[in-house]
């Protein structure tokens, strides 16, 4: 049996305590391109950074999204937008390509059409905030609108550091290199790491969004941090879905709740399929209010009914808006049961992650293991709820593991990760509201590094496919 729950009393309402434009009263001038306008419609884009090994995959969602039901050309009312990084060939990532966006819709006849908005320079790099930054300001500036929605679809490691899930005993925590740099968002660089030859028997996940450069074995890997993902949002955006690995945690969630209203996003890996494309356009640009729920909903629905391995998914929408409650409950917990959290094994508390690797758990069941009383259980798990749109998760994941306790929330089990990744760690945002890891005593070069990028950080204020895996 799934394991489906909805734990809100009502849909999201894009225009509580919002301006009908989708920012909030309080954050409307700090994201000063945004006025509000009397626009009526809706904007949806597609982020597909596909300069990497799921080029294939994303060429297909982008078919799939094509066969749906798209704007017709003259309802202004809704937007369509696509911006698509693949190699010319696939696995030809030695020679580059030119990502460009696009606006698809119907003809007066029915037929697919698009315009070419802008052709990036073939340099640019799409797993890197600076790019992410350009091409969103880009559709806010010519595309005033009631209401923004991305959908982001690429390889991710949600919270984790860039180059640190390919070699996690050889990462260094270098707060200097997740900074962005420039006013504005920085320009691409890449990860201090050359990527070994690929292990077939292994994913190849990354933190947000990954281009691969240069040859195969010997590339460079471009990345987002999570950190960077967020402040390079020029506007306030009304939902963002993960079409990607592993971001459904409460620090992906936090890390964002400023700059977004609605986050769907799965804790486990995400199979190839990913969403349902074809019924995308129906749900989010149907001339009416955008229901990314539906969108959660069918994405779990297509997979629930599968047998055997293929019977693997969990995914959650989550209202930013209440994270702060959550943070606030949870750093009581935090503190309440540090010492016991600190014990718990990662072999008995529920996992996200197929791999012998300790990094993606459940945040309810962190509690349930660290032995905390029933009430503060309760409690905690009422704050979780307030948080969720709609959540749902399969009884179990590829074979691998058992889902037997599924709160919507992945999260760092602090028992384990070792010093580095705890260093990175502590300069979340989540972390620093809940002090999920204590600050720890650091050596000068590390006080000085973690205390500027703390500062520039408050200054700014696979999928899988028989037989293969999308990660």
């Amino acid at each position: 049996m799934a394991l489906v729950l909805a734990a809100c009393e009502s849909s999201f309402d894009f225009h509580t305590d919002f301006y009908h434009d989708g920012v909030s009263s309080d954050r409307r001038d700090e994201y000063g391109g945004r006025e509000v306008r009397e626009e009526s419609r809706n904007v949806l884009l597609l982020y597909s950074a596909g300069f990497n090994s799921l080029s294939g995959y994303l060429e297909e969602d982008i078919r799939d999204l094509l066969s749906g039901e798209l704007p017709s050309e003259g309802r202004i009312k809704d937007v369509l937008l696509v911006y698509s990084h693949l190699p010319v060939n696939k696995g030809a990532y030695a020679t580059p390509s030119s990502p460009v966006l696009t606006r698809v819709y119907k003809d007066i006849y029915g037929n697919v059409a698009s315009d070419t908005l802008v052709v990036y320079p073939s340099s640019a790099r799409s797993a890197s905030a600076a790019q992410l930054n350009e091409v969103l300001t880009y559709v806010r500036d010519n595309f005033p609108a009631k209401t923004y929605g991305m959908i982001f679809s690429s390889h991710a490691t949600g919270y984790l550091p860039t180059g640190f899930y390919t070699s996690p005993d050889s990462y260094v925590f270098s707060p200097e290199l997740s900074t962005l740099g420039t006013e504005r968002c920085g320009e691409p660089r890449g990860v201090p790491y050359v990527e070994p030859e690929h292990d077939p028997t292994l994913p190849m996940v990354k933190s947000v969004g990954q281009d691969q450069v240069g040859g195969y074995g010997a590339y460079l890997s471009y990345e987002i941090q999570i950190e960077d993902f967020a402040r390079a949002l020029p506007m306030y955006m009304d939902y963002i879905l993960f079409d990607a690995c592993l971001m459904g945690g409460v620090e992906v969630a936090y890390e964002l709740k400023d700059r977004c209203g609605l986050v769907g996003f799965s804790q486990t890996e995400v199979l190839a399929e990913g969403f349902d494309y074809r019924s995308i356009p129906n749900y989010l640009l149907s001339g009416q209010e955008p229901d990314p729920e539906s969108v959660c909903r069918d994405y779990f629905e297509q997979y629930d009914v599968q047998s055997g391995i293929y019977r693997s998914a969990t995914i959650s929408l989550v209202d930013c808006r209440r994270m702060e409650s959550l943070a606030v409950i949870c750093a009581d917990l935090f503190g309440k049961y540090r010492r016991d959290m600190q014990h718990v094994s990662p072999f008995n508390v529920q996992r996200y992650y197929r791999y012998d690797y300790h990094w993606f758990y459940d945040l309810v069941d962190i509690l349930v293991k660290a032995g905390a009383d029933p009430a503060d259980v309760k409690a905690l798990e009422s704050a979780v709820d307030d948080c969720m749109v709609y959540r749902a998760a399969t009884p179990e994941f590829m074979g691998s593991f058992d889902i037997d306790s599924y709160s919507g929330f992945s999260m760092y089990l602090p028992s384990d990760g070792g010093r580095e990744l705890d260093n990175y760690y502590r300069t979340l945002k989540w972390n620093i509201a809940t002090s999920t890891l204590r600050f720890a005593r650091l050596n000068n070069l590390e006080l000085v590094s973690s205390i500027k990028h703390l500062h520039l950080m408050f200054k700014s204020k696979s999928r899988f496919r028989k037989p293969l895996k999308r990660l």
